[in-house]
């Protein structure tokens, strides 16, 4: 059975594959950085990161939070969980 975090991702993903994103699904791991989202995204000149937990207040992994706020300045990221998935979908709605 599929966790929360799972589910949060798998929607987040589907929907930007439907807006004919590039989309990157990250692992923790040898190569990958200390912090990095669990999903990055590019459509047409932009890109975005976001980290998908279960819940609202699901703890942080070491460099996650200082990750997104440094995205967020270069282009844009979020935050997923199981309480504001549609939210954040709406606002790529508006941006993509």
């Amino acid at each position: 059975m599929a966790s929360v975090e799972s589910k949060v991702q798998t929607k987040i993903i589907k929907y930007l594959k439907s807006k004919k994103c590039y989309v990157i699904k990250t692992k923790p791991g040898p190569g990958t950085p200390l912090g990095c989202p669990d999903i990055i995204f590019f459509y047409e000149g932009f890109w975005g990161a976001i980290e998908c937990k279960a819940f609202s207040t699901s703890p942080f992994r070491t460099l996650q939070k200082e990750t997104l706020d440094k995205f967020s300045t270069w282009s844009w990221s979020a935050v997923a969980h199981s309480e504001n998935v549609d939210d954040v979908i709406a606002e790529l709605d508006d941006i993509l």
